[in-house]
């Protein structure tokens, strides 16, 4: 059960769940846009709400940003399974993921935070927890019928996703941007597919080389 829906509280009103999401909405893009470094200020800009209303649903902004990221992870781990059903190839398959990881923004997946000195909540942990197993059993079934690269591992594509460059926010440029992290990732989905020009150091990534890079990174 969420935090913002403590067990005995009483339904939220209408006008409730509409501000709601719409704080979600507008934390989603602009963490998307800056990462979670930003301000909640300017999530509440963004949302057209006021700070008070931010704060009778979220306490504080790790609060926020563990539901956004949570949200997030969520809905990527449903993603990955709409498309091993409704995509017949599954070349096919692992690229819909990865693109759909590349618009929701690498951002999203992970909650960064320098100033971050307590551990994630439950939620957020069980949720990247079944995201990276989603993606393991996804590397698996494309490495099976040998169309992604065999020294590759569901670690290494968290890595690389953190590596796109966000995208470039309406209105910041001139004329039509570049669409930056789809442009990398059509590079990145290149050197992917089997068999791999390049041999890749070993060992392969794992979750400890993933659980440490967060922490000592961004202290996760």
């Amino acid at each position: 059960m969420s935090e913002t829906s403590p067990p005995g509280s009483r339904p939220q009103r209408a006008d409730a769940r509409e501000n709601l999401q719409q704080i979600l909405q507008a934390a989603q893009a602009v963490f998307a846009e800056r990462g979670y470094e930003v301000s909640i200020e300017e999530v509440a800009r963004r949302s057209g709400l006021g700070m008070g209303t931010i704060y009778r649903h979220f306490p504080n902004k790790r609060s926020l940003v563990e539901r956004v990221a949570t949200d997030s992870m969520k809905k990527t781990s449903a993603e990955v399974e709409r498309a091993t059903v409704e995509e017949t190839d599954t070349w096919a398959a692992f690229t819909r993921v990865m693109r759909y990881m590349a618009r929701v923004g690498s951002s999203q997946l992970v909650p960064v935070s320098r100033r971050r000195a307590t551990e994630s909540g439950p939620e957020l942990i069980a949720a990247r927890t079944a995201l990276l197993a989603d993606l393991d059993a996804l590397v698996a079934r494309a490495q099976e019928v040998e169309v992604l690269r065999k020294d590759v591992s569901a670690f290494d594509l968290v890595l690389m996703m953190v590596s796109l460059p966000p995208g470039i926010p309406d209105g910041e440029a001139d004329g039509t941007p570049a669409d930056l992290p789809g442009r990398q990732l059509s590079v990145l989905l290149d050197g992917l597919r089997a068999p791999g020009a390049e041999t890749l150091p070993e060992p392969a990534s794992t979750r400890r080389d993933i659980d440490v890079f967060f922490r000592t990174r961004f202290g996760l």
